[in-house]
Formats: structure tokens, sequence, C-alpha cells
């Protein structure tokens, strides 16, 4: 089939390199899917019949880069000779390979059959049917659903994340192997599905690879403490169950920042166990955000995010319920104080989440943007105050220290040394900004003392 694909010109020189040394090349995998759909795509991949050491001859300063799977660096692409699988005794690398003599081969021990194509620079290769469905919107193993699956279960995230990234379902055989086999997922590492899942959640459509995952039973391999929000009720301030909400307040993070859509993931995750009869069919939650804070911590733990990532997401879920949006029923002190104890994320982060919260809850789905604009403006209004008149926000922000006090008083050093900083940072939370400078902060201290000695 004749489709025109635009081919970079690095790749384009390499493939001409093997062509006219006698090869075949072509371009292969993901980038000419997300060509047929007409989104970028940063990473090209080649498969050639060249063998690894023909290659060699061809790019002298090319690289193994997978020797054990015939695959070479060439001026940072993976240049690919064909070959044919053996078994994955391991669930995720098969225990041998052999070379294969024409692309239709090499292409039959792919996934799923939108990833299954190549392309020669004039020519589509797609003997699995791969266009139609990507036009179908439909993820297809190649070949054997099951066999495909228990070759490596990953696969089975993978399937969700690309019909996501495709709009799209999976069809039906392929639906039904990975729910049948979802408990493969038990023998992939942490490390693995940790990364699986981060590419969904900063895709464009993180919310239907989520919503797939549930349906086809992979969410208890994989983030096991969800499956109790499912079908987890909430009036009345909630018409949808917890994992709906979290769906929900997924989809509206239009932000790809990794943080902040786990957070809009796992921020109620403590919900089904704090949950408690208000009567007449009412619950309560109390105290979910703190719990939520610890259990967040040890979910992602579990699955190997880093700290920076695990502190952000805690925090996020630690003052998810504070009342921020709603009025922003905190005083000037109350907020700068609140801006202060913040430590891995900003009040804008924040902010940001809480309208992903808010526009999660579908009792508020009618009221649309224009409810979260009312909302927020007086909000950022008062932010953008407290920033431009660098008021203090932490006991860091004075401009004195308790080396500054011992110096000024002669003090020793002495737990008398914090209660002062504290006062002082108190005092200047009530008072006009331009108040907090070393004069009066000093002056203060001086009166703090005076009045310590006369109690």
């Amino acid at each position: 089939m004749d489709v025109s694909i635009h081919i970079p010109d690095k790749i384009a020189r390499i493939m001409e390199k093997l062509a006219l040394a006698g090869f075949q090349a072509y371009l292969v995998g993901g980038s000419i899917r997300d060509a047929l759909l007409r989104i970028p795509c940063e990473d090209h991949d080649l498969a050639t019949d060249a063998k690894p050491e023909e290659i060699k001859k061809i790019f002298p300063r090319s690289r193994a880069v997978g020797q054990a799977f015939a695959v070479m660096l060439v001026e940072g692409v993976e240049v690919a000779t064909f070959r044919l699988d053996g078994a994955y005794s391991d669930s995720r690398h098969p225990d041998s390979i052999t070379y294969a003599k024409t692309i239709e081969e090499d292409l039959a021990r792919r996934d799923f059959t939108i990833n299954a194509m190549a392309y020669d620079g004039k020519t589509l290769i797609d003997p699995f049917g791969g266009e139609t469905d990507l036009k179908n919107k439909t993820v297809r193993f190649v070949g054997s659903a099951r066999d495909r699956i228990r070759e490596d279960a990953l696969r089975a995230l993978r399937a969700c994340r690309f019909a996501a990234k495709i709009g799209g379902d999976l069809e039906k055989k392929t639906f039904e192997a990975i729910r049948q086999n979802s408990y493969l997922l038990k023998n992939i590492s942490a490390e693995r599905k940790q990364q699986e899942l981060s590419k969904m959640l900063l895709g464009e459509r993180p919310e239907l690879a989520l919503s797939l995952i549930e349906k086809c039973g992979l969410l208890e391999y994989i983030l096991p403490a969800m499956t109790l929000s499912v079908g987890c009720l909430q009036p009345p301030h909630h018409s949808e169950d917890c994992w709906t909400h979290a769906l929900e307040t997924l989809r509206n993070a239009k932000k790809p920042d990794l943080a902040l859509r786990l957070a809009c993931l796992l921020h109620d995750v403590a919900k089904p166990s704090c949950r408690t009869s208000a009567g007449k069919g009412k619950y309560t939650f109390y105290l979910h955000d703190h719990k939520g804070e610890s259990l967040v911590r040890e979910i992602l733990a579990d699955l190997r995010y880093s700290n920076e990532i695990i502190e952000k997401v805690a925090e996020y879920t630690k003052y998810h319920m504070r009342p921020l949006l709603y009025g922003c029923l905190m005083k000037d002190p109350a907020l700068q104080r609140f801006m202060g104890e913040l430590k891995h994320i900003t009040i804008r982060d924040l902010l940001r989440f809480m309208l992903c919260d808010v526009r999660g809850n579908l009792m508020n789905e009618g009221k649309g943007f224009a409810f979260t604009l009312e909302i927020t403006r007086p909000v950022m209004r008062r932010l953008r105050r407290i920033e431009k008149e660098n008021r203090v926000l932490k006991l860091s922000d004075l401009v004195i220290s308790g080396d500054d006090l011992k110096a000024e008083f002669a003090l020793p050093a002495s737990p008398l040394i914090g209660e002062i900083l504290r006062h002082l940072y108190e005092t200047a939370l009530r008072k006009k900004p331009e108040w907090a400078n070393r004069e009066n902060l000093l002056k203060e201290a001086g009166n703090y003392l005076a009045k310590k000695e006369k109690e």
C-alpha cells in the first residue's frame, strides 16, 4: 500500500546507506502508528535484514545496545535486525532469538497490530491490518491473544494505554485474554508497572486508560488499594462513587504533571476505609485526607516512585480538604501561614488540583468552567496581593535569625531563642508587610524579653 509518511532527514540517511549497501531498511513501530494518527513522534526505530556486524561495517561508530536482541545504536537511532523470538520463560524477554528473513516475519512477533507496521519510504507494510484497526480505534493483539499476553503480562497495561492513546477500545478477544490472564501481572516488577502507569497518566486520556484497567480486572495488581473505591458511594456531597470521582478528577487535570495526576487519582483513596453512615443514606468520611496521606506514601513506595514524587502527592492529599476555594474562609495571616506550610508543592499547584477535584464532582457538572472561575478569582486576587507585597510566609522569611538575637541581646543558646522567633513570626503575620524590617523585629524582640522578665 502506497502512503506518504514523513521521515526525518537523519533517519532517511541511515535507511539510504543501508539500501546502498544492499540491505532492506524499514521505519517500524510507534513512529508509523503516530504518523498515521498525525501526532508528533520523537522516537523512530528501524528494522533491517543486515546483521549487527554488517551494520557495524556500514556505520563504524555504531554500537550494540541490545546485543542479545540484535539492536545497534546508529547516530542515536535504534536499528534492529529482523528476528524471530523464542519462548518467554521470564514473562519479559525471549529466551532466544533467531534472525528472520523478511520484515513480515519480524512484524509477526510484535504485540499489537497498530504497532506491527513498517514503511520503506513509499510502501506501508501492514500484514495484520494495523491501519484498519487504527481507523476503527481498536487495539488488537497480533496473532494469538493468549500467546501474546503470556509472553509478557505487561502488555495488558500497554493495551489499555494504547487504547486511551487512540481514543478507542480493546478488541473482544484481546479484552478477554487480558481479563482471563490478569493474574500474570503478579510476575511483573513494581518498576515496570510504575513506568507503564506513569506513561498512562501523562497521556492525553489517562482516565480512559484507568477505566479499562479496572474493567480488565488489572486494578488489584497495580493499585490494589483503589479497588475499594469502585462502587463506594458518597452521598450527599457526590452523586458518583469514589472510583468515578477519581477518574473525573483525573480527566480535568489538563497540565501533564505526574505528581498532579497521581494526586487526582489517589487523593480520596482512604475514603472507603473512613466511610461512616450518617443515616438516611448519607455518609461521612472524616479524616480521610490524613489517613490518605500515609496510604498514598505506601502505595507510591510500593511502586518505587521517587521520594520527590511521593512527597508531592502526599502533600496534595494531606491538604486537599483545606477551605482554600470555598470563598477562602482563611484570613490573611492564616492564608500566609498555610502558604508557608507547603514544602513540596506551591499554593498554585494546590489550587490547580482543587479545581480538578471540584470539577470532578458530577454534582457540579452542569455548572462548568464558569463555576470554577467564580470560586477561584477571589482566591487568586488575594494570593497575588500577598505575593506582590512580599509578605512573611514562614519563619525563615524573617530578616533576622537566632544568631542576630543572641548578638543583640547577649543571649545564650537556649529554647528561648526559638520562642522569640516564633513570636516575631506570628506578629509579622498580623502586621502590614513593611513592618517586618530588622529594626521593628529587634524592637519587638526586646519588648517580648522585657515582658518575660516581668512574669
